[in-house]
């Protein structure tokens, strides 16, 4: 079965060469590229228009389904079941793996990506800000804000909004990394979890462990502890780099050392260097107009004193202390 002509998937960009920031969104690709179904992607999309005022959402002619439920609903629908291939024990078991990882790594995303407030005001915001379009983007990172607060308090027990010290991110790590190690034992060394087929559980934990991996947040523990796995890594990258070849961005493109290798470089250390370069240009140029105005005055001032001084004993004095600073 075809799907229709003009069915378009709106999402959020990417970044950090992912094809979306966001879970719901990429999850939401992750069904339209695991079964490969013809269909475009809008990066650059009003949540507004969604219907719901989130994204991801599926317009197909005048019709939208919004979130990630529908647009799965409508790929089964039109053809494309993403767990086609599974056993009937296989897709059982897909289910309950991913209610668990849900339970696990729910509240760890929303609370380290929206909840954890320095993470929040120096990464995140500006994240889904530049993502949607003005005016609505002084509103729409807050509501995700506002939703991550409610998630968090149902599933972790505490309120965002108290004082740093009361939450119990620690609770969130712990959960979180038991999650880590049990997907990476589950996993082992086969492609997808169960062998050699791909499955919405693949999907989910994708879509979680690729923002927490690759996400440069100022606070974010699961970060190394993901690191330490190599073949949930492995796993990680090669989703990115096979399916999502194509779609995914990054803002910051990596500079090329001497030796024609990339220098990977983390985005703060990036910003450092780019901010240690403009100071050295607006040094560099300071110097250069200073010095310009010190040889002004000085051939203004040997004019004068040419001039005035009957005294001059026509010897061309250098300026030692000058030079001996300098050295």
């Amino acid at each position: 079965m075809e799907m229709q002509l003009g069915a378009m998937l709106h999402v959020y960009k990417g970044e950090y060469g992912l094809p979306s920031i966001d879970f719901e969104c990429l999850r939401a690709l992750c069904l339209l590229r695991f079964t490969r179904c013809p269909m475009d992607v809008q990066t650059s999309s009003n949540p507004l228009r969604s219907g719901a005022g989130k994204l991801p959402y599926l317009q197909i002619g005048n019709q939208k389904f919004a979130g990630y439920r529908q647009i799965k609903r409508v790929l089964d629908l039109e053809g494309y079941p993403i767990d086609a291939h599974l056993s009937t024990k296989q897709k059982h078991l897909s289910t309950a793996y991913a209610n668990w990882v849900f339970n696990n790594l729910h509240a760890y995303y929303h609370y380290f990506l929206f909840g954890e407030p320095n993470n929040f005001d120096t990464t995140t915001r500006g994240l889904y800000a530049k993502r949607t379009p003005f005016p609505f983007n002084f509103y729409y990172p807050s509501s995700y804000q506002r939703e991550a607060c409610d998630v968090v308090q149902v599933m972790a027990g505490f309120d965002v909004n108290d004082k740093l010290d009361k939450h119990e991110g620690d609770y969130l790590v712990v959960n979180a990394k038991k999650v880590v190690n049990l997907l990476s034992r589950k996993l082992g060394r086969k492609v997808w979890f169960f062998g050699d087929t791909y499955s919405e559980f693949d999907a989910i934990v994708y879509s979680y462990l690729a923002i927490i991996f690759k996400i440069t947040l100022p606070n974010n523990p699961l970060q190394n502890h993901i690191k330490g796995c190599q073949n949930l890594v492995n796993f990680i990258n090669r989703i990115t780099k096979d399916i999502f070849r194509n779609e995914g961005y990054s803002s910051v493109k990596l500079t090329k050392t001497p030796s024609g290798t990339e220098a990977s470089l983390t985005a703060s250390e990036r910003n450092f260097l780019d901010s240690e370069l403009n100071t050295k240009i607006v040094a560099g140029v300071g110097a250069v107009l200073a010095m310009g105005a010190f040889a002004a005055w000085r051939g203004i001032y040997n004019q004068l004193t040419t001039r005035s001084s009957t005294d001059y004993d026509g010897i061309d004095y250098e300026d030692d202390e000058m030079e001996e600073g300098l050295d």
